[in-house]
């Protein structure tokens, strides 16, 4: 052990080229020994500084670090990082197991395992920006510290993808934003993305934190994050999640990103509010003044980012659209269904008026758009569809008519006979933008619009006509009847696949079957394959011409002993 100590201490006095005395540590800086070194690096995160008090760049860096170690000296209660070091002359069997062979070494270890190194000048500027990162990377709150003590946290200050796991996940997330990939390694499209993903977590650097998970080795988060397909991207901030549905490339991700990670609230005016209300399945209106609680405005901006492109946040000070609404500032109502909706709590309480506007923010009868025609469509169950066409001025009539009877509907669920034991869900869709899917799986021409069809996407059935033959218009009473005839089996379900469709429908099934084999058991998809083709092979090979040659003349001598016998005959 004496020797290990001595050989150390020769190799930093090398690396040193100096004798000059060190400073003393600081008391935020842990002295550590051979006796608790182990104990103390277990423990969540620890900036370790491997030094020799022999060492002139030891010494110039000792002030730094006790400024750097006092002024972090809070985190070790708030975000579980500490400030640690070790003398090496009178530690040297630690150093040399930890293969520190200059001084000063500077290294991050969690949970015991050295995980990263500082290798940058030792300025306090770069020392800072590396403690920010380390600490946002192993981030671990203890369970009673308040959020808000911790402060600011770095925002993917590497530049790069973080895997997450269940552990690291729970101890990440809450301090955003995060966009996260869920992917399964045998996933062709996920594997396309990688590159992309590398590229992305660069370019959003110190803005959002880009990671993935595995969800073959972390089943359970994923199936609570309704993971439903690979790859699945969603941001993560303020507790809640945006999935993203457009293109997957840099420039897409990005755009989300940073729009989604600022406030959104809309002004608007009075001259807006008829727009508002026809256009928006629900529309939030944030009415205040100059007097007005900032923490109130606050709080409104935050909920804007948390659910970006699920509804809309609008704001206005003005007195006359105050009064239009009957609200007095500051307020907070919701237009959705034919009605207005306030909220009637404190609104300087973020999570009572973040739960109200989640609730609040689902309509009756939801407009299909690009994002979330296939989450609805894909989903089990019953739904009524209406079929409109938004440039004819007879669609924003239908569009009440039809919120009034869904209305209707759901006030009289208790007594009806439900399809499948679920209530009807009302959604329209733009007939003419979705023509050719109206047209191939309804036999629909957009001329008959508005109309309206019970249908089951999942088991890709549907109700074509009323009970007296003819398509449902979107009025009440036609379309209750309707409802009601299906509920008591009077009318017949019809399939939306055409007999090629269905043909190909079960190839494709069967195909699908085999595959999913092929995937699990591959060694046996391979040995199947390669007797199958060896099999072919023997079958189209052409016979062996010596074979042949062979048979020829065993004829010719069967010949010639048939002629040999009639001439003896002879």
């Amino acid at each position: 052990m004496f020797v290990r100590s001595i050989l150390s201490a020769v190799v930093a006095i090398a690396a040193c080229a100096s004798s000059l005395q060190g400073a003393d540590a600081s008391a935020a800086s842990k002295t550590l020994t051979r006796s608790d070194f182990d104990a103390t690096i277990a423990d969540g995160a620890t900036f370790v500084k491997f030094y020799s008090p022999e060492c002139e760049h030891s010494q110039k860096l000792a002030p730094t670090w006790e400024q750097l170690a006092v002024e972090h000296q809070g985190w070790k209660k708030t975000r579980g990082f500490k400030f640690a070091e070790i003398d090496c002359l009178a530690q040297g069997d630690v150093c040399e197991d930890n293969d520190v062979v200059s001084y000063p070494s500077l290294r991050v270890y969690y949970k015991g395992k050295s995980v990263a190194k500082f290798a940058k000048r030792r300025t306090v500027e770069n020392l800072k920006e590396f403690i920010a990162a380390m600490s946002a990377e192993y981030i671990n709150v203890p369970s009673n510290v308040n959020l808000k003590d911790v402060g600011e946290v770095k925002v993917n200050a590497l530049g790069k993808v973080v895997v997450l796991d269940h552990e690291s996940f729970e101890r990440k997330t809450r301090f955003g934003p995060w966009l996260i990939e869920y992917y399964a390694p045998w996933c062709g499209h996920c594997r396309e993305l990688a590159p992309i993903y590398e590229e992305l977590a660069a370019a959003l650097k110190d803005q959002v934190n880009v990671a993935k998970v595995d969800c073959t080795q972390n089943e359970e988060l994923c199936h609570r994050e309704r993971v439903r397909g690979y790859p699945t991207i969603k941001l993560h901030q303020h507790g809640e999640s945006i999935e993203y549905n457009k293109h997957r490339s840099v420039e897409g991700f990005s755009q989300f990103a940073l729009k989604a990670i600022v406030p959104s609230v809309k002004n608007i005016t009075i001259k807006d509010l008829d727009t508002i209300r026809d256009h928006n399945d629900a529309a939030f209106i944030y009415v205040h003044d100059s007097k007005t609680n900032p923490e109130i405005t606050a709080l409104i901006e935050k909920q804007s980012q948390i659910y970006y492109e699920k509804t809309v946040l609008h704001e206005s000070q003005e007195p006359d659209l105050a009064r239009r609404l009957s609200v007095s500032a500051p307020a907070l109502v919701v237009l959705k269904d034919n009605r207005q909706y306030e909220y009637t709590g404190s609104l300087t309480d973020s999570v009572a008026v973040q739960a109200w506007i989640k609730k609040a923010m689902v309509p009756l009868v939801v407009t299909l758009t690009n994002e979330n025609t296939g989450t609805y469509l894909s989903e089990p169950g019953w739904v009524a569809l209406a079929l409109f066409e938004p440039s004819k001025p007879a669609t924003s009539l239908a569009r009440r008519e039809l919120i009034e009877t869904a209305q209707k509907y759901t006030d009289s669920l208790a007594g009806r006979q439900l399809l499948n034991d679920a209530p009807l869900k009302f959604l329209i869709l733009d007939a003419t933008k979705w023509e050719s899917y109206v047209r191939g799986a309804f036999n629909l021409d957009p001329s008959s619009l508005p109309a309206v069809l019970v249908i089951n996407s999942r088991e890709e059935i549907f109700y074509p006509y009323a009970l007296d033959g003819h398509r449902v218009p979107v009025e009440q009473d036609a379309l209750l009847a309707y409802i009601a005839d299906i509920e008591s089996g009077l009318l017949v379900p019809k399939s939306m696949l055409s007999a090629m469709q269905k043909v190909f429908r079960q190839v494709q099934s069967r195909t699908s079957v085999v595959t999913k084999v092929a995937m699990k058991h591959p060694m046996l998809a391979m040995l199947t394959a390669a007797a199958f083709a060896l099999a072919l092979m023997r079958r189209l090979a052409p016979k062996e011409p010596v074979e042949e040659e062979e048979e020829q003349d065993d004829d010719k001598k069967s010949d010639k002993k048939g002629a040999k016998k009639e001439i003896k005959r002879d």
